[in-house]
């Protein structure tokens, strides 16, 4: 399995690092892990002139550069920062042009692949930002993953056991999921064991 990390945060040692930190620790190395930090990246604000109805997005940017990384992915973590009691600016881009505008015309080239989410804020707000990131993984027609819990970093804290713990199931999830749809996909193209061909003829 191929794993994308969205980073919404602006700080590269903040916890959002931590937690790409404990992701790739805890998949080891035979997951392979791309984390995209959205903070470079130039990510234009939807324009929302609605052309995008029945043509490619206008704007010219780098998003389309970061749905082909995302297209070469197995699962998609999201990991927006939560501010002002929502997402980020550079992630509410993000989700508005590739939830609403850049996606529209293209068939929604993400659909069926693997997504989780996890949050990282100070205190509250949470499950709001969670609950966004999570109409936008449906509304790209993706297959979310989880835990029972939402996996939420309070960054006021040195540890956070419970949204660790969160992730770590989500993580083991995802990979579950993708070798059932694999055996699935693999048992679709292997013909029946004794099968022939048959011929109808005339007579």
């Amino acid at each position: 399995m191929h794993l994308t990390i969205i980073v919404g945060s602006s700080r590269p040692c903040g916890v959002s690092a931590r937690v790409v930190a404990l992701v790739r620790r805890h998949l080891g190395d035979e997951i392979g892990v791309d984390d995209i930090w959205l903070k470079n990246y130039r990510i234009e604000y939807c324009d929302a002139d609605n052309a995008c109805s029945d043509q490619d997005c206008a704007i010219q940017d780098d998003v389309k550069q970061l749905v082909a990384r995302l297209d070469r992915a197995d699962a998609v973590l999201y990991l927006p920062v939560m501010h002002a009691y929502g997402t980020n600016s550079r992630f509410q881009a993000f989700l508005e042009r590739v939830g609403y505008g850049f996606m529209r015309p293209r068939q929604r080239p993400l659909s069926d692949k693997l997504a989780a989410i996890a949050v990282v804020g100070r205190r509250y707000g949470h499950t709001a930002v969670f609950s966004q990131v999570v109409l936008n993984v449906l509304l790209n027609k993706m297959i979310l993953v989880g835990s029972g819990f939402p996996a939420c970093f309070q960054t006021h804290l040195a540890h956070d056991p419970e949204a660790e713990q969160a992730l770590c199931e989500t993580l083991d999830r995802l990979c579950e999921h993708h070798r059932r749809l694999n055996s699935i996909g693999a048992a679709n193209r292997r013909p029946e064991k004794g099968h022939q061909s048959m011929h109808f003829h005339n007579g």
